[in-house]
């Protein structure tokens, strides 16, 4: 085999891993559907965790650190206080344009090496046998030793490839999310209203998310759904908003895109004979707020150390499978135990959430957890035997809502004893298996 390295879309993972690649003597290309860099990204501003770039093993961007703002979940009843994330007066995170990410990554990139074509815009798989050896685009055929697909939530390269291989060709429904995200005025007249970062999980009864974070000078609107919407619900939103937010304009000042976002758990299979998917092509976001940027950073990290591990150049699936574990050991575990509670939220009607609210069910301590080193054991090490008994209690009266939870928790079990049994070394039968009962956790509609 050689080190020729097609990366497939420039999204986040693969420009991080385009870059050790590249630093580590490995010819990369990225093969880029948008016609030039600066067309990357979108209008709007995201934090993530401080120490990202660390993880990742990326050069820090100038862009400092910034205090970290507090989250505030708020149920239907207005009368109930919202449930409030907790952080240490020193706890920081990263803030940053998502334009101006891009770019850096984009740069970084460059520097180490990595060549890109931009306009190319990617049609699907070029396989020999079982193995991926390239890339069919609108500029042509393009051959290499191994494809990394940083495509996006809908992968051509991913839906193209045969079922045999087990990977996960399409999404279902409640897999993904539209959303939109925009930034309006903020009214003057209103200076009593403290900056605030306001996440709504019921808004009208509709499944999805809503958030406004009010900032000095914006406020920055979310409206998200498992359904395609239009104009004529972001306006309906955006008066529904004002209510809560009487100091939330009308001026739009940034933003104002309607994206796909994947929010489900990782992939069961992320690896193929010549083929490695990372991050939104393997649905690394945060199953619940659709973050991605550090999953799929560390993602592209863990993939170059793997490759670059690979003496014999082989980039099968054998020898790529290490991504997957790492990968699963170190945030697709979380990822997926998430993914079982959003499946929750999606379940419960307005009336539960009430009910969770006014009964304080959930409490800020359970949401406070150090991001900084989420692992699945770390998120459920705080619901200890005693937490579980009280908060069983408190929902012993609702018989429909504790049959919910109950069926959760269960499945949550079984999820942990799944990713325990994933195989150590890649046999496709094997894996293919596995994938499936790890997919069967997840087969449930809710059932409103």
């Amino acid at each position: 085999m050689g080190r020729n390295i097609i990366v497939a879309g420039a999204g986040h993972g693969g420009l991080a891993a385009a870059y050790h690649l590249a630093k580590n003597g490995y010819h990369v290309t990225v093969y880029e559907r948008a016609a030039q860099a600066s067309e990357l990204g979108y209008e709007w501003e995201d934090f993530f965790e401080a120490n990202t770039f660390e993880r990742a093993g990326l050069p820090a961007p100038e862009t400092g650190t910034v205090p970290k703002v507090p989250i505030s979940f708020y149920g239907p009843d207005p009368e109930d206080e919202p449930i409030c994330q907790a952080f240490d007066a020193n706890d920081v995170a990263m803030h940053m344009n998502r334009k101006e990410l891009c770019a850096t990554l984009i740069r970084t990139a460059r520097d180490a090496g990595v060549q890109f074509v931009f306009g190319c815009t990617i049609d699907s798989a070029i396989l020999i046998g079982n193995r991926i050896v390239g890339i069919r685009t609108s500029l042509g055929d393009f051959t290499a030793d191994l494809v990394i697909d940083a495509c996006g939530v809908d992968s051509p390269l991913r839906t193209s490839l045969p079922a045999y291989l087990g990977i996960q060709k399409t999404l279902k429904k409640y897999e993904y999310i539209y959303a939109y995200r925009a930034y309006f005025n903020r009214l003057a007249g209103f200076e009593d209203v403290r900056n605030e970062y306001k996440v709504y999980f019921v808004e009208d009864g509709k499944a999805g998310l809503t958030w406004a974070i009010t900032t000095e000078e914006t406020v920055d609107l979310l409206i998200a759904r498992f359904e395609p919407f239009g104009q004529e619900e972001i306006d309906r939103m955006h008066e529904i908003f004002k209510a809560d937010n009487p100091h939330l304009g009308d001026t739009l000042v940034l933003g104002g895109q309607i994206t796909k976002i994947p929010l489900r758990r990782p992939l069961a299979v992320l690896v193929a004979d010549g083929y490695a998917a990372v991050g939104d092509s393997a649905c690394m976001t945060v199953p619940i707020t659709g973050s991605g940027i550090t999953n799929s950073l560390c993602a592209g990290k863990i993939l170059a150390d793997t490759v670059l591990a690979d003496q014999n150049e082989e980039y099968s699936a054998v020898t790529l499978w290490q991504y997957q574990r790492e990968f699963i050991d170190k945030i697709g575990d979380t990822m997926s135990l998430i993914d079982i509670g959003k499946e929750l939220l999606l379940a419960l009607k307005k009336e539960d959430f009430a009910y969770f609210f006014h009964n304080k069910i959930l409490t800020s301590e359970d949401i406070s957890f150090n991001n900084n080193e989420m692992s699945a054991k770390a998120v459920l090490s705080h619901f200890t035997p005693s937490v579980i008994v009280d908060r069983l209690k408190k929902i012993g009266a609702n018989r429909e809502l504790t049959r919910r939870i109950s069926g959760i928790a269960a499945r949550a079990g079984r999820l942990t004893l799944t990713l325990s049994l994933m195989p150590d070394r890649y046999y496709r039968e094997d894996v293919v298996n596995w994938a499936t009962k790890f997919e069967r956790l997840y087969n449930v509609a809710p059932d409103k």
